[in-house]
């Protein structure tokens, strides 16, 4: 701007030149050099100029100076403009005046000789401060201008800026929220539109992880309460063989302690079986599916299966499973057992049996009364081998209906009376008495007749069977708290503390050799048991009997006025 101004002031003062000289050209003669310099005075001031005529570097006139003075200044000759103006016709230059002390443009032009006036130049100087004042005005308006328009640019922009720094705000405090877990919030407000596809793409993101969130802990709450509801302990291991986490079963199970997190399994279980597991699945060494068995303090034995797996991290961790095989494995134990004992109790009678059949063939007496001994013992192993099976089907059939067992209501008295009735003939043959001592009631309980009636009857029986020849078996029956007891004691040989659970076990007997005589099958009171359970009652050895000599047999059942 500065320099278009320049050029604008000096292309007016060559046009003010031009006016100058050509005034100069037409005027007619000067009567003398004061009147040229009157003439020049009042013309420089209507056109608000210097004007100056300069012969051979001599002033002749000029308006800024009194026409006495002239002859005082110095020679003009040297001016640059005058220079340039007497070599090409015309000159220009741009300096501070020595006469007037201002920054000045002068203007010159060779003049040729008039009428009235010499060779000369014309010079024609406007102030070049006026220049630079109006520029500095122009520079002071711009500056003004350029820091009004900042000045509302910056309040325009502080305004935008606060209403875009509380959009973003907002914007950054619900993508905070979100990240947080609070996948309801979504972005409602945009800053801007070039941040609506990033909105639309925030919120569709929270839309889409809330969904898998809550499908994630849907699946988490499924798998928590399959954790915490199964009967098999858990332990989940980490990728360096420490504990991570357990259920409930487990603690159960082994009692883990408080401090058992990251602790290595060795630690908590105290057996180096499960340790060596671990350790072999966690190099590689096993297979993908292992386990070993364990014996518990408690006398339970455990299955421990281990199941490697590659966590998110490519870590290999392992879950451990402890399986309580007790019941199995005591299952096990029992069906071995049943069998030996059953192969046992069924061996020897058919011994005997093959024996005497070998040597009535063999060795056939003369007459039937010489052959009745061989016959009646085949006919007793016979009848023995009879019972023997025969409790065996009653000891399945019991355990088969407690699988799925319906109770009713049946009379104790009735059912006690009626076994006593039937046991009284073999009673009468070894002269023992049976006494019942009970209630004045019906004694009613849940269960059911037979089964009830089969609990009496081999109580009883087994009483007479070991009873001394003229003893005395006692019978009593009574309600307490809401139970109906009834006891079943002989004047026997009695049976030992060691021996008080295990006779009723299967084929278990106190005289393992008595096969003959008065020995049983070792069933009835595993028989006995059985159906007590099925009737949700409890049978014991009660220890000793009255007088300190015998055994005495209980067994509880529920009231039947509480169903």
């Amino acid at each position: 701007m500065g320099s278009e101004l320049l050029a604008e002031t000096e292309d007016r003062s060559w046009g003010q030149l031009n006016t100058v000289r050509w005034l100069v050209e037409d005027h007619g003669p000067f009567e003398s050099e004061k009147a040229f310099d009157e003439w020049v005075d009042q013309l420089a001031s209507r056109q608000g100029i210097r004007i100056t005529y300069i012969v051979d570097g001599r002033v002749v006139a000029d308006s800024e100076v009194d026409f006495d003075r002239l002859s005082e200044l110095e020679d003009h000759s040297t001016r640059p403009e005058v220079l340039t103006a007497m070599a090409d016709g015309r000159g220009m230059h741009r300096r501070q005046s020595a006469t007037l002390h201002k920054d000045m443009i002068y203007v010159a032009w060779r003049m040729e000789a008039t009428s009235s006036l010499p060779d000369g130049v014309l010079r024609v100087a406007a102030p070049f401060s006026l220049v630079r004042d109006r520029l500095g005005d122009l520079r002071r308006n711009f500056l003004w201008i350029m820091l009004i328009t900042v000045g509302v640019a910056c309040g325009l922009a502080a305004l935008l800026s606060r209403v875009m720094s509380r959009s973003i705000t907002e914007f950054s405090n619900v993508a905070r929220q979100i990240g947080e877990g609070k996948y309801d919030k979504r972005i409602r407000v945009v800053p801007g539109g070039e941040f609506a596809p990033l909105a639309h793409s925030v919120n569709a993101m929270a839309k889409k992880i809330g969904r898998h969130i809550r499908t994630i802990e849907d699946q988490k709450g499924q798998l928590r309460a399959m954790f915490d509801g199964m009967n098999e302990g858990v332990m989940t291991l980490d990728a360096d063989g420490r504990l991570e986490s357990y259920n409930a079963a487990l603690d159960g199970m082994i009692a883990m302690p408080a401090t058992a997190r990251g602790r290595t399994p060795i630690e908590v279980t105290r057996r180096y079986e499960v340790q060596n597991l671990v350790d072999s699945l966690l190099k590689n060494e096993g297979e993908d599916v292992n386990s070993v068995i364990i014996d518990l303090m408690d006398n339970r034995v455990v299955e421990v299966g281990a199941v490697p797996y590659t966590d998110h991290n490519g870590g290999r961790k392992i879950i451990l499973v402890f399986h309580d095989i007790t019941v199995m494995k005591r299952a096990e134990k029992g069906l071995k057992d049943f069998v030996a004992n059953a192969s046992h109790q069924l061996r020897t009678p058919l011994t005997s049996i093959k024996g005497y059949a070998e040597t009535l063939l063999d060795s056939p007496p003369k007459d039937f009364e010489g052959a009745r001994y061989f016959l009646e013992i085949i006919l007793k192993n016979a009848n023995h081998m009879t019972g023997v099976i025969s409790s065996m089907l009653a000891l399945a059939k019991s355990e088969q209906v407690g699988k799925a067992f319906r109770r009713v209501q049946v009379s104790g008295r009735e059912a006690l009376e009626q076994a006593v009735i039937t046991v009284t003939p073999l009673a009468s043959e070894k002269d023992v008495s049976i006494a019942v001592e009970i209630e004045d009631s019906d004694l009613s309980v849940m269960g059911d007749e037979e089964g009830l009636l089969h609990i009496f009857h081999n109580l009883i029986q087994n009483a007479v069977k070991y009873s001394p020849k003229g003893g005395e078996i006692r019978i009593y029956g009574s309600e307490r708290d809401d139970k109906v007891r009834f006891c079943v004691e002989d004047q026997g040989p009695g049976i030992s503390a060691e021996h008080s659970e295990k006779i009723f076990d299967r084929f278990y007997r106190v005289d393992e050799n008595t096969i003959d005589g008065e020995g049983g099958s070792g069933l009835g009171l595993a028989i006995c048991r059985r159906i007590v359970k099925n009737f949700g009652g409890e049978i014991w050895h009660d220890g000793y009997g009255r007088d300190g000599s015998g055994a005495r047999f209980c067994f509880s059942l529920k009231a039947a006025s509480l169903d």
